[in-house]
């Protein structure tokens, strides 16, 4: 404003004075020139620095956030590949309708915030707090915050709020040379409730057993396969928008975030045991599946959103998962329905009903 009155000032005053003023105010602009800009430069520096340090501790809540979401997506993408460890004859097929069940335990739905965790985030009127995972539910808590000098406020991710998370999806199978099959699957994005799911992959089982069982074998034989597994799971889990605001209302909110999309590729090593005793046959198997993650939230704001989603990719690093497998068939000629759970972090479970031509 001061600028602004001093050249309305010039305006009106003589050609002489303006002469003899110009060379004192090129002087006066030179020397603010000089002590602003060490100013302006540090507190775009502050600024910046305050939005690392939200990062950070948004990556620190995010991780906590959407693992149990991603590991759950492994195991409804691996757990039921096989339904025998014996394989099908030379050209035999294999077509089955399957539909997963995982529920979401308590330990899954939520984890503790301190404080003393976070650089930029503070906990409101709390110095520790319990918040949803993807996998939660609602919550009250919000971290206020300051990037610059403009104070912010952030409610906590809330959860999907299912109980059960359910997939179904199409399968088919072929039986080739020396005892080996191989297991497909292919299914495009299917909506339940508010969620989303879509996979693709393929699987090749190889019997051991029969090197030491010969081509002879009793039907009702043990029989012993390996099963090496590839599955891109695709995720994407609704909630109710939240958003990061400034507590000033005439500021439009910075962004407003309401889903988050977990792609997991997984390559899974299984070795399968089976054993019929009439129409029934039972199974184990033990599993272990490298994982590779990618993360991306949803909504609206995208200059804080593709900060956010491209701090993710600090989080996408590939894990090692461990777990468990039984389940029980029942044989009815060319019918068969088959039961498989998946025992570890989550209890996934599947059932299926089969047809061999």
């Amino acid at each position: 404003r001061r600028v602004e009155n001093l050249s309305r000032k010039m305006q009106y005053m003589p050609i002489s004075m303006h002469k003899n003023i110009l060379p004192k105010s090129k002087a006066i602009h030179c020397i603010a020139l000089l002590f602003l800009f060490p100013v302006i430069a540090a507190a775009q520096n502050t600024y910046l620095t305050d939005v690392e340090d939200f990062l950070v501790d948004m990556l620190l809540i995010s991780n906590k956030y959407v693992s149990p979401a991603a590991e759950a997506a492994v195991y409804q993408s691996t757990g039921s590949w096989y339904s025998s460890a014996k394989s099908l004859d030379l050209f035999e097929l294999d077509v089955s309708l399957h539909v997963n069940a995982l529920p979401v335990s308590n330990a899954q739905k939520s984890f503790v915030v301190n404080d003393s965790d976070f650089t930029r985030l503070d906990i409101r009127d709390a110095q520790t707090a319990q918040v949803p995972t993807a996998l939660g539910g609602e919550t009250s808590v919000f971290y206020d915050f300051t990037l610059g000098e403009d104070d912010y406020e952030l409610q906590t991710f809330e959860g999907a709020k299912q109980q059960v998370f359910y997939y179904p999806y199409l399968q088919g199978s072929i039986g080739l040379w020396g005892q080996t099959e191989l297991t497909l699957q292919f299914v495009p994005e299917v909506k339940i409730d508010a969620s989303g799911y879509k996979t693709f992959g393929g699987a090749i089982k190889h019997n051991i057993s029969q090197y030491w069982l010969g081509g002879n074998a009793d039907s009702q034989a043990l029989q012993v396969a390996v099963q090496v597994v590839y599955s891109l799971f695709d995720s994407k889990i609704f909630f109710d928008g939240f958003e990061i605001t400034s507590t000033d209302p005439d500021q439009d909110a910075l962004a407003v975030i309401n889903s988050l999309t977990v792609n997991a590729n997984a390559f899974t090593g299984q070795l399968i045991a089976s054993k019929r005793i009439n129409k029934f046959e039972f199974v184990g198997a033990f599993a272990v599946s490298a994982n590779q993650f990618d993360y991306t939230m949803g909504g609206e704001g995208d200059f804080l959103l593709g900060l956010l989603n491209d701090a993710f990719i600090a989080l996408e690093d590939t894990s090692v998962m461990m777990r468990g497998n039984i389940g029980v068939n029942y044989h009815m000629h060319n019918w068969y329905l088959a039961s498989n759970v998946t025992i570890g972090k989550f209890i996934n479970t599947n059932l299926s009903i089969h047809y061999k031509l």
